[in-house]
Order: C-alpha cells, then sequence, then structure tokens
C-alpha cells in the first residue's frame, strides 16, 4: 500500500514572514496613497484572518474576527474608523488576557488598546495609525522569523 502525504499547513514563521512582508507593504501603500486605506485595511484583515487560523490556537478567535471585520470593511468603508478602533481594541484585549500576562503581550496589547481609543477619539488620523501599525508590525514579524529577537 502507497501512503499519501498531504503538505502541511505553513508554520508560523513562515506565515510570519509572509503577514510580515505583506504589513510592510501595506502601511507604506497607506502613507503613500491614504485614499486606497479601505481597501487595503479589508484585504489585509481578510489575509491577516486566514493566516491566523491557519497558525492555530488563539489565533483562531483572532482570524475569525480579523475575516468578519475585513470583508464588513469592503462592503462598508464609511464605518473603517469604528471597526478598526474595535478591533485594535478586542485585540489588544484578547493579546493581554490569553498571554497569561507575559510582559511583552501586555505591552503589545496596551499598545493595540491605546492605539483603538485614539482612533475613536481622533478618526482623521487613522491613516497614519494604520500604515505606521503595519509597518511596526511588519518589520517586527519579520525580524521575529530571522531571530532577531
Amino acid at each position: 500500500m502507497f501512503a499519501i502525504t498531504l503538505p502541511a499547513l505553513p508554520s508560523l514563521a513562515v506565515t510570519g514572514l509572509i503577514g510580515g512582508i505583506i504589513a510592510l507593504v501595506f502601511g507604506i501603500l497607506i502613507l503613500i496613497f491614504p485614499r486606497i486605506l479601505n481597501y487595503l485595511v479589508g484585504i489585509a484583515l481578510i489575509i491577516w484572518g486566514i493566516l491566523s487560523i491557519l497558525g492555530g490556537g488563539w489565533g483562531i478567535a483572532i482570524g475569525i474576527l480579523a475575516l468578519i471585520f475585513g470583508i464588513i470593511v469592503m462592503i462598508f468603508p464609511r464605518i473603517l474608523n469604528y471597526l478598526v478602533a474595535a478591533y485594535f481594541i478586542i485585540v489588544g484585549l484578547i493579546t493581554i488576557f490569553a498571554s497569561g500576562f507575559a510582559a511583552w503581550s501586555v505591552i503589545v496589547g496596551i499598545i493595540l488598546l491605546v492605539l483603538g481609543i485614539i482612533i475613536l477619539v481622533f478618526p482623521a488620523i487613522i491613516n497614519i495609525i494604520i500604515g505606521i501599525a503595519f509597518i511596526v508590525q511588519g518589520v517586527i514579524a519579520i525580524a521575529h522569523y530571522f531571530g532577531w529577537f
């Protein structure tokens, strides 16, 4: 008998590199071309959702949330500020509480919470915040993939 082996799903390291590159490119594009923000954010949330679901663990919950928000942003772009702010706040809380209060995760969670609140209060600066957030997230993911920290 012959055994059929299926290719494995991408590991978190490969997902981190791909996700990091995508986030970095999207961040730069958002800062250069702010009018495409809605579409890039929607596409990024959908891609991030799929990659998070494939990663497993708590990533599944975040991935489902990202998929739902990404689809809603693509359909109703005028509510982008509220969805992005809610997404940052929810993911920040999940990051803090699901990590067992590990120092690095708590810091990232608090940053996401603060960004979500800032976007709710000052929606006009969403392009800058999201562009910088994508760039930072991309750099961190790429650095983590190469073992720089």
